[in-house]
């Protein structure tokens, strides 16, 4: 992290002034990050009701993907349960507003906010040894803004294998024409975790997504996201590493609920071993939803016979004026690629790893700016154990 940025650390839920840094007001006063018991009364009173707000359970048959997120009782059980809650508040910016939409006004594509970027690091933090611990982060990005939050998962003691749980849960509200980009990376090995996330996304604002998951035995995190304002925009990445017999899960649940709004979900799977991998994605787009451009797409590789991935993408569409797609792709890597790049002079082992790492890193760099070294080298290490364990196999290929 850079010298200014905030940084706040939970240990066991709760946030740690000693171990967090530059915690407070930023020098303009346009930003506050820190633990929601110390926020002041003008921060709070745009945060409080977002801290406190549930999903909403929707019972209907038509629409029923906030309860498959598991919405209602994890996060209630997170609401119930944890102890504390960081806030990332950062101000209405009416100057860089005011430039976006005039460029609108003389421009097609997306204009996004020139408003210098606020970072701020939420490192969640395990103690304890077993139990469960539950993390809450809200985040508010207001009008014009430009905001980049990551959250990132360690445990100071080795654990042992589902003797822990993380229920984490953060909820995101993007001012009109904001840009507001989130990262999870899941980095606590040999336990359950789970993580929901919600964002919803005013006129002409921005929700950038983007998720690792890698490290836990059992995993599942749910992004559910509402396109609440006209020409606002959803951008989903996701990336799967599954080995030896972990079960990851990823699910998304968007709503084009306003017309003229975008979407983009791009997922990669890499299954191993006897890993088990699961995208479910939902696309809803009701009758107000006109003119909406949603597109879709899980590619996953299956590099072991005993390995599988569930990929699962779907539409509903009620809007007659629409442009929304969706695909799921499931194999082992392409002969004539390896081929090629053996004619180039490389070895087959090594091909196969520059090809799992390329399919891979495609959407990792989307945010490299915002990824340590440390999470880099992570997932290098675990893409070339891949491709050293099954160097001499091939799984069978299959596509839906």
């Amino acid at each position: 992290a850079d010298d200014d940025e905030p940084v706040a650390v939970l240990v066991d839920g709760v946030v740690d002034a000693a171990l967090s840094k530059n915690l407070g007001f930023s020098s303009d006063r346009k930003s506050w990050v820190g633990s929601i018991r110390d926020a002041p009364p003008d921060v709070l009173k745009v945060m409080g009701p977002l801290h406190a707000s549930l999903p909403e359970v929707v019972k209907e048959e038509s629409i029923p993907q906030r309860v498959s997120l598991g919405g209602g009782a994890l996060c209630g059980l997170n609401a119930a349960c944890a102890p504390d809650a960081v806030v990332v508040w950062v101000a209405d910016d009416a100057d860089a507003l005011a430039v976006a939409d005039a460029a609108r006004a003389n421009a097609p594509d997306r204009v996004e906010s020139e408003a210098a970027c606020v970072r701020a690091h939420v490192v969640h933090a395990r103690r304890r040894a077993k139990g469960a611990q539950h993390a809450r982060t809200v985040i508010s990005t207001g009008a014009g803004a430009n905001a980049a939050v990551r959250e990132s998962f360690v445990g100071f003691t080795k654990l042992d294998r589902f003797s822990a749980l993380t229920n984490a849960r953060t909820t995101c509200s993007v001012g009109a024409g904001a840009t507001l980009t989130h990262v999870l990376d899941g980095n606590e090995a040999e336990q359950a975790h789970i993580h929901h996330a919600t964002a919803v996304c005013a006129r002409d604002g921005a929700f950038q997504s983007r998720t690792l998951s890698d490290a836990g035995a059992l995993s599942r995190v749910c992004v559910d996201c509402d396109v609440a304002g006209a020409g606002a925009f959803f951008d989903f990445s996701g990336v799967q590493l599954g080995g030896s017999d972990q079960n990851l899960d990823l699910r998304t649940a968007l709503t084009h609920s306003s017309p003229d709004a975008d979407s983009a979900q791009d997922i990669r799977n890499v299954a191993a071993e006897n890993a088990r991998l699961v995208f479910k994605g939902r696309i809803d787009v009701p009758q107000l939803g006109q003119r909406t451009n949603a597109d879709q797409l899980c590619r996953s590789l299956v590099l072991d016979d005993g390995a599988a991935v569930d990929a699962m993408p779907s539409l509903e569409i009620v809007a007659d004026d629409v442009k929304c797609t969706h695909g799921a792709t499931v194999a082992d890597l392409d002969e004539e690629s390896i081929f090629y790049l053996e004619s180039r002079g490389l070895a087959r082992a090594d091909a196969r790893a520059l090809l799992i790492k390329a399919f891979c890193f495609e959407l990792v760099q989307k945010t490299d700016d915002m990824l340590p070294r440390g999470t880099l080298d992570r997932l290098d290490a675990k893409l070339l154990e891949f491709e050293e364990r099954q160097k001499n196999r091939r799984g069978r290929y299959s596509s839906i």
